[in-house]
Parts: structure tokens; C-alpha cells; sequence
């Protein structure tokens, strides 16, 4: 399945702010139809909360415009795309794209490196 995993955090934000914002993301989320994970994230060592969202009928169909409400309404810096088959893109604000691996699902949470966890089923993923 074709993914996009993002967040709505930022670090100015108050928890106040993140949880006002997130509760709209995911209201979003469920009204425009699209299956989503809530799960822990790191990001360059900070851990947010963030989403790995499966996009309506396979690759691409909403990829759009969840990139640009990441970064146009959530400021983010960049997203990753995961495509049907593993890849993993991280695709950044300033339209810079790189390939980072393959979407491994891992036994624990690795050290100095990116990793995002399902809260839902604690399965841990990053790329190798």
C-alpha cells in the first residue's frame, strides 16, 4: 500500500496548540475518507506525534494534497512517501526529493536514526 507518513507538530506549539491541531487533522482525515495510523515519530532526534496515511485507491491519489496541507497549513519541513512496494522518498518543502531506503518493520527503536511507531500496533518501522 502507497503511504504518506507526516505530522501537524511544530516545536512552538503549546500542547494546548498540538492537540487543537492534530483533533482537526484527524477530523479531516476520517471526513475526506482516508485509513490512517496515529503513531510516535522522530524527526532529526525530536520525537513527535505524527501519521502514516494510506492513500485512497493506491499510489497517489491524495498524495497532492496532503503534501501541501503539510506544508502550506502545518508548516512542515518535509514528509515521506512510502510507495506499494517498500521505497521510501522524503520529499521536502523546498520540492528536494531523496530516496532513503526501504520501509523495514524493526524489533525495537533504533538508536541515532529516524524510526515511526504505531501506537495502535507498537510495530516499529524505519528504512534500511
Amino acid at each position: 500500500m502507497t503511504m504518506i507518513i507526516m505530522s501537524t507538530d511544530r516545536p512552538n506549539k503549546s500542547q494546548l496548540e498540538l492537540h487543537a491541531t492534530r483533533k482537526d487533522f484527524e477530523f479531516y482525515l476520517k471526513r475526506a475518507g482516508f485509513t490512517y495510523e496515529v503513531c510516535e515519530g522522530s524527526w532529526l532526534g525530536k520525537r513527535e506525534q505524527s501519521y502514516m496515511i494510506t492513500l485512497k485507491n493506491g499510489a497517489g491519489h491524495g498524495y497532492t494534497e496532503l503534501k501541501n496541507m503539510a506544508f502550506d497549513r502545518f508548516n512542515q519541513d518535509a514528509v515521506l512517501r512510502v510507495t506499494a512496494y517498500g521505497g521510501v522518498k522524503l520529499k521536502g518543502r523546498e520540492k528536494t526529493c531523496e530516496y532513503l531506503g526501504e520501509f523495514t518493520e524493526v524489533d525495537a527503536i533504533p538508536a541515532n536514526q529516524c524510526y515511526t511507531q504505531s501506537f495502535k500496533t507498537g510495530r516499529i518501522y524505519t528504512t534500511v
